[in-house]
């Protein structure tokens, strides 16, 4: 093995060497760890020692202090001065009152920048200490020259009070203040005073209420009321938070120690009361304030709460109704009704009497909402009323001509084409339908006020999908409450809705009725008038009335029928035969103009003939009107005299009732009136040479005057085949009709 070779392990020595140099090495191994052990030896032992006399020389040295110091201690002891009476003596009146005096300044001081920083429950501890230097040093002012000095710092301090009475005031009517914030401005207000807690809470309670008066008061729009109502569950909250325990601790926080031991204003280095705390005397420095005792149980805290939530609950009612009287609009109404339920439900069995707060908002609202529903109905009856006006009028607002001069030569470029576009429109819609400016109006009410009602019906059939249960708050008791959520909203969405719907039904209803009452009341009057004056002269008013009345039905009928498909079937029954009336009334004279205009053509024709201005005209023979049938006519044709008739009819119908009357029953009494009176009339062989020359002309107008209008020409072909007495001229006379009868619209 060389010198330098290392050995790790047992297992590298006999692997690399062999026996007798193994024997060497552990030899080897053996000396050195002996030499080693006794080094270690001798390293510690020298130590030791060395140890040993350092901790002899500790000991030596603290015995020699020991003595030093006793030898002081005797040389301080003999050196000491001699005894004095140290027994404390009463400081003079003149310093007493100085330091009151300038206790009193620095309170003054202090309670200003209390104020300042809104720290009001010091600020009060500072008046009351205020108070109690005045009051000493008010004893202790003969002799001294304090008075003046005294009344101005009374005056001050009593302005301090009032100023703190007002920030105290602002604290407790602030809706966003904290608990900790209110407690503390309820003890400065009992400190200041000296009332009781349930004293405070009443103070706190009407100053709230008067809040909400004046808010309401000053004006009552939506935005106010909703604030108000959170105002009014927020000051509940409040109340229930304040009243009872945080109260009363934070009271008997300030009972356990004097307020100058107190740490508010014993660390206050404006006070100084490290100078002056000697002076003071011991009712100051000892002071404890004494608030009035009153105990208040949880049912009568209970009540009173309800009592306040029951007031407020009246200005909120009152101040809804004054608002709510103003609003016309359905969708207003519903949405105020949306936003207070929706306040007033997630927190409605914590509220205290929140039951009394939601009947009263639901008394309101539901009045307010049927008036509204009600008032519809009202409309309903002002348009009647309009209607009726337009009729009595109709002489002086007649309908103007489709396409007048006025309407032709009309600027569309005006005020932009689909502006003036829309407008032409509807004044041609307007003449078409025969309305004059007031029936226009009239309609365009109508058309408004039939959406409006469609509209707030749709409304309400929209209120039963307001999922307000997942709005209201979690009942605590399962039982009694779980059925006041479920009665609650049952209330809201079925009972109410139903009301609405029923209010809006009997207003509907009644205006219906008073809607026929008055259109049938106008209808006979017409009828009678214009059968006392039978036989009516030539543009009579009456005339005039029913067109505009039969009118005025037609349009607001059509638009009541489409509306309220159930009510208008059951009530307007009896205006069709008021229709019917009126129909018949313009068919007689439509028949007696025709007789008169056929007349006047006559009596012009034989005046033509006679001639004018000449002398010898009176030696000419008359000439003989041609009864007979022309000679130029061929067969199957009428004469120009019938063909006359059917357009001078036409025209009259035209004049009377433009092309919007002649429905096909009124056409049809106009053919029947017409009708009869050429051919069934008593005189009818004396007046039919008005209408007829040829008896091809009495077959062609008595096809053109029957009810064949709605056949095909298939079917009358059939009929004129059946026909028993001069079948083949009648046949003709039909077939030229149909072949001709769209040259006259209105009776086709």
């Amino acid at each position: 093995m060389t010198s330098d070779a290392v050995i790790t392990t047992w297992q590298q020595a006999f692997e690399e060497n062999r026996v007798p140099q193994i024997r060497a090495i552990e030899k080897n191994l053996r000396a050195r760890a002996a030499r080693n052990k006794e080094k270690l030896r001798n390293t510690v032992g020298g130590s030791y020692r060395e140890l040993l006399a350092t901790a002899e020389a500790i000991v030596s040295l603290q015995a020699k202090a020991k003595v030093a110091e006793e030898h002081l201690a005797s040389i301080s002891h003999n050196c000491r001065p001699p005894q004095q009476d140290v027994s404390p003596r009463p400081p003079s009146a003149d310093k007493v009152a100085l330091a009151q005096m300038r206790l009193l300044q620095r309170c003054c001081t202090t309670s200003a920048t209390a104020l300042r920083t809104r720290d009001l429950l010091q600020c009060a501890q500072l008046v009351v200490i205020s108070r109690l230097l005045l009051k000493s040093l008010g004893d202790q002012q003969e002799g001294l020259n304090l008075a003046s000095s005294l009344e101005l710092l009374r005056n001050k301090i009593a302005m301090l009070r009032r100023q703190l009475l007002r920030q105290v005031d602002s604290k407790l009517v602030n809706p966003v203040s904290s608990r900790s914030d209110l407690v503390e401005a309820l003890c400065s207000y009992c400190l200041v005073t000296s009332v009781s807690a349930e004293d405070a809470l009443s103070h706190c309670r009407q100053l709230r209420l008067d809040k909400l008066r004046r808010w309401l008061s000053q004006s009552a729009d939506r935005t106010i009321i909703c604030q108000a109502l959170r105002y009014q569950l927020a000051s509940l909250q409040t109340f229930k938070s304040v009243a009872g325990r945080p109260l009363t601790d934070a009271m008997n926080g300030l009972q356990k120690r004097p307020i100058l031991d107190g740490p508010a204003l014993k660390d206050l280095e404006t006070l100084d009361l490290d100078r002056t705390w000697p002076l003071l005397p011991k009712e100051i420095k000892t002071f404890v304030p004494y608030f009035k005792r009153s105990v208040s149980t949880p049912d009568a805290t209970q009540a009173a709460l309800e009592t306040w939530s029951q007031e407020a609950s009246h200005l909120l009612s009152g101040a809804m109704d004054g608002y709510l009287s103003s609003v016309k609009d359905m969708t207003a109404v519903l949405e105020l009704r949306k936003e207070l339920y929706t306040t007033l439900l997630p927190s409605y069995f914590s509220t205290p009497a929140g039951m009394d707060i939601i009947q009263e908002i639901r008394w309101s609202l539901n009045q307010r909402l049927s008036g509204i529903c009600q008032a519809k109905g009202l409309q309903l009856t002002e348009l009647t009323r309009r209607l009726v006006e337009g009729v009595t009028t109709s002489t002086a607002n007649k309908p103007k001509l489709l396409w007048d001069d006025e309407l032709v030569q009309a600027d569309l470029g005006n005020t932009g084409v689909s502006r003036s576009g829309s407008r032409f429109i509807k004044q041609v819609k307007n003449r078409h339908a025969g309305l004059n400016l007031v029936l226009a109006k009239a309609s365009k009410r109508m058309d408004a006020w039939i959406s409006s009602a469609n509209a707030t019906r749709d409304e309400i059939n929209q209120l039963p999908k307001i999922r307000w249960r997942d709005i209201i708050e979690e009942p605590e008791e399962e039982d009694d409450q779980e059925d006041q959520a479920a009665a609650l909203v049952r209330e809201l969405c079925e009972t109410d809705p139903e009301s609405y719907t029923k209010a809006l039904r009997e207003s509907l209803h009644e205006a219906l009725e008073d809607y026929e009452k008055n259109m049938i009341q106008t209808a006979s009057t017409i009828i009678n008038d214009g059968e006392i004056s039978n036989p009516p002269s030539d543009g009579n008013i009456n005339i005039i009335q029913a067109v505009t009345l039969l009118r005025s039905i037609r349009m607001s009928l059509a638009s009541l029928h489409q509306a309220f498909p159930g009510e208008s079937q059951k009530l307007l029954v009896s205006l069709d035969n008021i229709i019917t009336d009126l129909n018949r009334v313009i068919a007689n004279e439509v028949a007696r103009q025709l007789s008169q205009a056929l007349q006047r053509k006559r009596r012009g024709a034989t005046t033509s003939g006679n001639g004018n201005g000449n002398s010898n005209s009176s030696n000419r023979p008359k000439p003989k009107l041609n009864t007979s049938a022309p000679s130029h006519l061929p067969d199957g044709m009428p004469s120009p005299t019938a063909f006359s008739t059917l357009r001078t009819l036409c025209k009259i119908m035209l004049d009377l009732g433009g092309t919007d009357l002649w429905s096909p029953p009124a056409a049809m009494m106009v053919k029947d009136a017409v009708r009869h009176q050429i051919f069934e009339t008593d005189d009818a062989g004396k007046t039919k040479s008005l209408y007829t020359v040829t008896e091809f002309d009495e077959a062609y107008l008595g096809a053109a005057l029957s009810d064949n209008t709605n056949k095909a020409p298939n079917q009358v072909e059939a009929d004129s085949k059946a026909m028993d007495t001069k079948t083949s001229q009648k046949a003709a006379a039909v077939d030229y009709w149909t072949r001709t009868k769209l040259l006259f619209g209105l009776l086709a």
